[in-house]
């Protein structure tokens, strides 16, 4: 599709006999903001881990970013390339500041430059001040992770995410777990600076009310098969995700 930074054609994984993504194809629109929905167990990360790598042996299909065939690429290699990913559980520096901590990120994924980058981090300090401007965290640059709130803790997870490649693609996998209401909404916020911003992303959230406020498009998975596709408000009021997600016949708060 020439207009998808990222496109998945027929994109399957299997676990001995067990089938956990069946023959996806969709579509990351280029600078969008495209969801990822879907009840427990529909095979949302493991759709991502397989784009972003992590599945060699159980996947197979197309993963087409910016127009090339890269399925089959290592990890590091993806990320290089653009293909950015967070996870689920967040897992930063405590004990260095938040500028170092995206330090650490922005360097190339070697064992002994992770090792040096902790005690001195050296990396892209140019693409670190931009993704600090970018995220409006430079009043908290200099504090610890463990000073921050959960929201904001959540999006230096976002920004470590951003400052390690030259980023084509976002894939967040639960970003804003854990947080409360006002948490939600400012992460959400941030995330459609980021679109203002011409960045795409996929976003994988069980919030509905934060998927339907914040994402142009949405796809739903079930039992690891895409069963619709289509605006916020067709999703709302689509009665296959009603039924297998939202449980009523009215919208999301």
């Amino acid at each position: 599709m020439s207009d998808a930074v990222l496109y998945t054609d027929n994109l399957t994984v299997q676990f001995g006999g067990l089938t956990a993504v069946n023959g996806v194809t969709l579509a990351c629109g280029r600078g969008q903001l495209t969801g990822l929905i879907g009840p427990n167990g529909a095979g949302k990360t493991t759709f991502i881990d397989a784009v972003t790598g992590f599945l060699p042996n159980n996947a197979s299909g197309r993963v087409v970013l910016e127009g090339q065939d890269v399925f089959g690429r290592v990890p590091h290699r993806l990320a290089h390339d653009g293909l950015s990913r967070t996870w689920q559980t967040l897992e930063l520096f405590d004990d260095i500041t938040v500028r170092s901590n995206l330090d650490v990120a922005s360097q190339r994924l070697t064992f002994a430059g992770a090792v040096r980058d902790f005690f001195r981090p050296t990396g892209d300090h140019g693409r670190v001040d931009e993704v600090l401007e970018l995220l409006d965290m430079h009043d908290i640059a200099d504090r610890l992770p463990r000073e921050l709130s959960q929201g904001q803790r959540k999006m230096v997870g976002v920004g470590r995410a951003l400052v390690a490649s030259s980023t084509k693609v976002l894939l967040l996998d639960e970003p804003a777990a854990g947080l409360d209401k006002a948490e939600t909404q400012g992460f959400g916020e941030g995330l459609r600076r980021l679109v203002d911003e011409g960045y795409s992303m996929l976003l994988i959230d069980h919030d509905m009310g934060l998927v339907l406020t914040v994402c142009d498009y949405i796809h739903m998975l079930v039992f690891g098969e895409l069963i619709t596709s289509g605006t916020p408000d067709e999703i709302r009021n689509d009665p296959q995700v009603i039924s297998a997600y939202l449980g009523h016949s009215g919208g999301a708060s």
